[in-house]
């Protein structure tokens, strides 16, 4: 994964505590400077607890044990022909967007199982907005995935390096099955959602996410954040509570 570059202008800020999952110290950028330029304080205990857990031999840079340790929720993420990443939830959005970051100073915000935003990557995705004909649950996240099959929805989605804006994602969604994962050791009974995802002027994409057949949550996704970009895979090492 590729380092974003530092903005000597960015300004450090001290996270609301009460959107932290056990948050310890302060020097995170809250979600809403994203996507100016989000970075981790080096100085901080928050920081030191990330990159603490770093350097483990691959193919994981954590230990099931450590994952479990840890007082916060984290999830790994990479490229199909990357090395992987540790990420740790530094903050929760007021719709219950969920802000990673890595020790490699990356961030991705996701919301429910899709990437929202991203800093520190090529072609970050800026801005993510569901229509209000999304389906969302009570807490603003949207809505079991199982109940999008057969479904066609559109998102909208802004490039600001690419100077592209609202620009409409049109997916269909379709159960494509039962698979059986392993995460960190851990197995897990899946059922496997497709998302076809077509962008005005770009070839169509597929996504696919790793759903619980009892709860419908997302364990695993293999995603594009757009048209223009590589698929990456997400695995669930801790949940957010």
């Amino acid at each position: 994964m590729i380092h974003p570059t530092r903005d000597p202008k960015a300004i450090t800020v001290i996270l609301s505590r009460r959107r932290c999952l056990g948050l310890l110290a302060a020097g995170v950028l809250p979600a809403t400077t994203l996507p100016g330029c989000a970075l981790v304080s080096t100085e901080s205990p928050y920081w030191a607890t990330v990159a603490a857990v770093a350097g483990v031999t691959q193919p994981s840079p954590v230990t099931r044990q450590q994952a479990d340790d840890l007082p916060y929720a984290s999830i790994l993420a990479w490229y199909d022909d990357g090395a992987v990443a540790f990420m740790v939830l530094g903050e929760i959005g007021p719709q219950r967007e969920l802000v990673y970051y890595s020790q490699s100073r990356q961030v991705l915000v996701t919301r429910g199982p899709f990437i929202v935003r991203s800093v520190g990557m090529a072609g970050d995705l800026t801005r993510t907005v569901f229509p209000p004909d999304w389906p969302m649950a009570d807490n603003g996240e949207p809505a079991d995935l199982r109940t999008l099959a057969g479904r066609t929805l559109v998102r909208r989605i802004d490039i600001q390096s690419a100077a592209l804006f609202d620009v409409p994602l049109s997916s269909h969604f379709t159960l494509d099955g039962t698979a059986r994962i392993d995460i960190l050791g851990r197995p897990q009974e899946t059922v496997l959602l497709r998302e076809d995802v077509k962008m005005p002027g770009e070839k169509p994409y597929s996504n696919r996410y790793w759903l619980d057949p009892a709860t419908g949550f997302c364990w695993k996704s293999h995603q594009h954040i757009h048209a223009r970009a590589d698929a990456m895979n997400i695995e669930i090492t801790k949940p957010a509570g």
